[in-house]
């Protein structure tokens, strides 16, 4: 295993994220784009509301489907971000706005 997280794990020749209490799996030879998304989430609290940020690894398949995997971190998605860059070089790493 090249990398693992309780969300998101690495391994040889696939990318496996967790959603809910099953884990699912994605050859890297599928993904053609990735990047990070972070969404701000308000929480009421006792006496104040509080912002928290949400991370968020987006992947888009060759199947034309996008997924948007929940992660612990930025520090987690970044790492991924950098090893699927490493494992195929054809996925495009990074936000580009969509074309009109």
């Amino acid at each position: 295993m090249i990398f693992e997280d309780r969300k998101i794990r690495m391994q040889e020749q696939k990318l496996e994220y967790k959603r809910g209490f099953k884990w699912y799996a994605l050859p890297y030879e599928e993904i053609t784009h990735a990047y990070m998304r972070i969404e701000e989430v308000r929480g009421k609290l006792c006496c104040s509301v509080g912002n928290f940020d949400m991370h968020f690894l987006v992947v888009k398949t060759k199947a034309g489907e996008m997924l948007k995997i929940d992660a612990s971190s930025q520090k987690v998605v970044k790492r991924v971000l950098e090893e699927l860059a490493e494992r195929n070089p054809e996925i495009e790493i990074g936000y580009k706005k969509p074309e009109a």
